[in-house]
């Protein structure tokens, strides 16, 4: 790890570009895991997905000056997303404690409730907001959606661009324009 580059943790909600920002801390030099378990994070200069997002303030306490990234996504298309990725990779049993725990803690749902994730989603950024609300300096708000990429994500973590475009992963069409 370089002493001079901060930790970086991704603690935007599943479906909001956590993969992106995984793949675009791994150009810039981070051994970073997408969706980690939680021994792994101490092994880790940064993660990204619901395995670092469950766990923000645990980082930012344990890891002093760490840098966090709260990916967003408009609503309609997260949801048709969660709704996708739910359908796609159920919770299968009772006996799958690790995943049945993240989206319990994130979501208080294991599968697609619009309305349950409507509340996880508003509350999720009201509360990373209100967390870092005097410090904005350890904060980045990224919309990947809207075009945000290394013009943000580098000046925040204090890094040259590198010479690359920008990774842009899990991108998919969306099938209709509303989640029932």
């Amino acid at each position: 790890m370089l002493i001079d580059r901060p930790k970086c943790w991704c603690v935007g909600l599943s479906r909001t570009g956590t993969t992106t920002i995984f793949a675009a801390l791994r150009v810039l030099g981070y051994k970073a895991a997408h969706n980690p378990e939680f021994d792994e994070l101490k092994s880790l200069e940064a993660g990204s997905d619901i395995g670092v997002t469950v766990f923000y303030k645990y980082l930012d306490y344990k890891y002093p000056g760490s840098k966090f990234i709260l990916t967003l996504r408009d609503l309609d298309p997260w949801l048709e997303s969660m709704k996708y990725i739910m359908d796609l990779s159920p919770v299968q049993s009772r006996e799958w404690d690790l995943p049945i725990l993240r989206r319990m803690l994130l979501y208080e749902t294991v599968n697609f409730d619009r309305d349950k994730l409507i509340h996880a989603y508003h509350r999720h950024l009201e509360d990373v907001r209100r967390y870092f609300q005097t410090r904005p300096g350890d904060l980045l708000e990224m919309n990947l959606a809207e075009g945000d990429g290394w013009n943000k994500l580098c000046p925040f973590l204090g890094l040259p661009e590198p010479p690359v475009t920008f990774p842009c992963l899990n991108r998919r069409r969306m099938r209709s324009k509303s989640v029932a």
